[in-house]
Parts: C-alpha cells; structure tokens; sequence
C-alpha cells in the first residue's frame, strides 16, 4: 500500500472512530495474530478502535463500499486463528467497547459489551450472589471471543457452555443489518433462534455488540477431589458412574499423568501424591464438588469416594482449599505449560462420552505410528478432549492430527468442542464434514454477509 492510500485509509477510519482509535503505521505485533500455534503471523495495514455500535455499523458499510476484510478480535487468547488478520484486511479491535451495562440480579442477567474480560465481569460480580459459569480457563478471554467460539471450559458438565448462557444478542451483520435477538427470558417459541445461530459463528456473519448473559446462584461450599487411575480407559468408565449416580461435579477434568506432573511442577504446587502412585499413574481425573450447604457436599463428598474406590482409581486425595486453588489455576494455565514445552499443535475435538475409551486408545495408535508424543487434558464430563501434539515435523504432524480428528468423527464426535475452527481447523473441517451442512453453512454466510467482508477465509 502506497503512503497516499494509507494516509486516506487512515483519515476514513478516523473519521469514523475518531483520532487516536486508528493504527495505520507500526502495527504493534500482538495485533497480528491470536495464540494458535501453528499459524504465522500476518500483519493487516490498520487496527481499529471503536467505542459504540453506531461506529461498527459505519465501520461494515465502509469495509463493503471498499471491499474491505473486517476481522473481529477480542483479547486475542483464541486457539484456532479466528482473529488472525486477512492480507490488505483492517483488524475491528472490541478491547475499548469493555462496559458492563446493567447486572440485574432480579432476572439474573447481565448486559456487556463485547470486550468485556471474564475477570472483569467476575470482578463486579463478586459482592452479588452471582456469577458466570463459563470457564475457559483463560479470564483475560473477552466475551465477545467466548461468543464467536462458543467456548467452554471446566464447568461446562454442570453448566453448559457459551451458546447455554447467552440469551440474548445485539449485532449488525455483514450486510449491514443491524438487529437484536433473545431476551431476557429463559425460552421462546417465536420464530428463528438467531441468538444461537450467531453464538459460535465465528465473525464471520455479524459483529456482536451486546451480549445478554445468563448469570448463575454462587455455591457456598466447594471442595476438589484428585484420583489416579492405571489405565486410561477406566477414566472414562469412572465418569460414567459418577454420572449415573447422581452426581453433578461443576469440574470434571481428565489429565494425563505426564502432564499433571508438568502442570504442578510449573505452577510449583505441592498436591501431596506419593512417589509411588506418581510411578504408576497413567492418568487422574480433577472433580470439583459444590453446594450450598455443608453437610450436602460432604455426602457428596463419601459418594464420589465411593464411586472412584469401585472403578478401580488407585487412590484419591481431597485437596485442601490452598491445593484446589492452585491446582485449576494450573488446569487453567495448561495451554501455556504445553507450549512452553514446545507443542506443535493443540486439538479439541469432541466425541460421545461413551465413545472417551476408545478415543484415547486410537489417538495413541496414531502418536505412536508418526514418533509423535501426546499430551491430554480435557472436559471428560462432556467429551471434549485437549490433545496437545509434539512433532516438529510439519507434515507428520498434519497427518497424525487429521488422522485423531477422523477418528474422532468416526466415533461420532466433531473437529472441535470449543476452540472453534478458524484457519487452524478450517483444512480438517471441509474434509470431514458433510458436504450438504457446509453447503447450507455457506448459503447462510450469502445471506448475512454477501460481500464476504466479515473475518473471510475463516470457518468456511
């Protein structure tokens, strides 16, 4: 781009956002891609600011009157590339549209701006008896991100995920339509359910400006239970009994021995399991119990013992409040354990419950095929596994991951459960998804965003 068009770039994206809400020149790197690991970098020729709905709304018809790509981003914290710029594209930056703009404990809703963080929202909810359930495992993630990925995290067993705890939207579409959806109610029979159409959309149909959360009562009580298991395949039989008998953990995590001992070493907690269960642990499960009344948890408490004793866990450890702690902020931190340690390539891929057993079992037959190491961690309680892949080689590890990811659908499960799909996943999708559903997808992308302006190249 010449200095001329730049300069005029930078005086229409001005003019609608105002001075001081533009980059044009020295794109601060952060900017230029999102925390996927196997992307490059691309640097888009500007980043904007904008503070209102009205300058997002200018900000689409100015990308279709100039064929302009509009990428969305949120804090940046995605793991499928979906904020990673477009060539000769502009960056829709939400971090200065942070307002948290009603909590109605009465309706138990809150209303936010997009770039609302997790802890901020947790921040002004903690004097109130309510708070947001969705757990990524990343508070810095914004909620607009969390909505175009549909995230989920940790307590999505109990609570659900992102699309469960939405009710309702405001966005303005490729087309430039600009319209809300959901209300602050918990069902409807009126029509199209818009709200879930664009939860998970990835950018690539409206930009979301307001997001109507769902808020949830806070448990008084809480307590963490630790189990190790010999083998994997009696981590799943595990949860399915702690499932079948009436439990409902708010945390139910699978983490693979190898990388339970990374994650304690790198957050320097001390979980007080023996040398000896260390040796000949293959992989534990992470429960986390709640309720509003002492003598509630503690029976759950003697019942989930019971439960992990009779499906053969080799030894639980209730952890004491400085050990619960530390030990989800490390599960939290387990993204950043596995690339400090080098990880090519993270998968999520989602497959039934029943299904967990041989997914674990098949995606070893495929690390050990291409000298690939495989980390798991991961939401058992809804089958939603994270695979973290160790092999520098560029093509086996594509092949290894196409071939966990074709189990995974041959399992009837699907090519992420939260991460979304982006660039990262975009090869892996249109191979392995049915041909019809992508037609329909794309039939529905014409129709919010005809002139492709919105996050393209992404998802589709």
């Amino acid at each position: 781009m010449t200095n001329s068009a730049r300069q005029a770039l930078n005086h229409d994206l001005s003019m609608i956002v105002g001075d001081g809400y533009t980059l044009v020149d020295a794109i601060p790197d952060a900017y230029t891609h999102d925390e996927t690991l196997e992307l490059d970098p691309v640097e888009p020729i500007a980043v904007v600011f904008p503070t209102s709905s009205n300058q997002v709304s200018e900000l689409i018809d100015y990308a279709n009157a100039q064929s302009l790509p509009l990428v969305p981003r949120g804090s940046g914290t995605g793991l499928s590339g979906g904020a990673t710029p477009v060539e000769d594209g502009v960056v829709c930056s939400f971090e200065k549209m942070n307002r948290i703009l009603s909590i109605n404990t009465f309706d138990q809703t809150a209303t936010v701006e997009p770039g609302v963080t997790l802890d901020q929202l947790e921040q002004a909810l903690i004097d109130t008896p309510y708070f947001y359930p969705v757990y990524p495992g990343e508070m810095s993630a914004s909620l607009g991100g969390n909505v175009a990925t549909n995230a989920g995290g940790m307590r999505a067993m109990k609570y659900g995920v992102t699309r469960h705890n939405v009710l309702g939207l405001e966005f303005i579409t490729g087309a430039g339509v600009r319209s809300r959806s959901g209300g602050a109610y918990v069902k409807t029979s009126s029509g199209y359910d818009l709200t879930q159409l664009i939860v998970g959309s990835e950018g690539t149909l409206a930009l979301v400006t307001q997001v109507l959360l769902r808020l949830s009562p806070r448990a008084h009580y809480r307590t963490l239970v630790l189990a190790s298991f010999g083998e994997f395949e009696e981590v799943a039989v595990a949860v399915d009994s702690i499932s079948s008998r009436g439990l409902l953990p708010s945390i139910l995590e699978y983490i693979e021995a190898s990388g339970l001992r990374a994650m304690a070493e790198h957050a320097g907690i001390n979980l007080g399991v023996t040398a000896e269960v260390s040796s000949t642990a293959a992989a534990y499960l992470m429960v986390e119990l709640e309720s509003m009344n002492h003598d509630d948890l503690e029976w759950q408490t003697n019942l989930l013992i019971e439960v992990l004793t009779g499906n053969n866990s080799t030894e639980q450890y209730v952890l004491d409040d400085t050990q619960r702690r530390g030990l989800i902020s490390a599960r939290e931190s387990a993204f950043w354990t596995v690339k400090k340690l080098g990880a090519n390539v993270i998968l999520d891929t989602v497959v039934p419950r029943s299904k967990l057993a041989e997914l674990f079992k098949g995606a070893a037959v495929c690390a050990r095929e291409s000298n690939a190491l495989l980390v798991g961690t991961g939401h058992v309680g809804d089958g939603n596994v994270h695979l973290s892949l160790f092999q520098p080689d560029p093509i086996e590890c594509h092949a290894t991951a196409n071939a966990i990811i074709e189990l995974a659908q041959e399992l009837g499960g699907a090519v992420s459960g939260e991460h979304g799909i982006g660039l990262a996943k975009r090869g892996y999708l249109l191979e392995h998804e049915d041909p019809a559903r992508l037609s329909l997808m794309r039939s529905i992308k014409s129709i919010f965003d005809p002139l492709n302006v919105l996050n393209p190249g992404k998802l589709l």
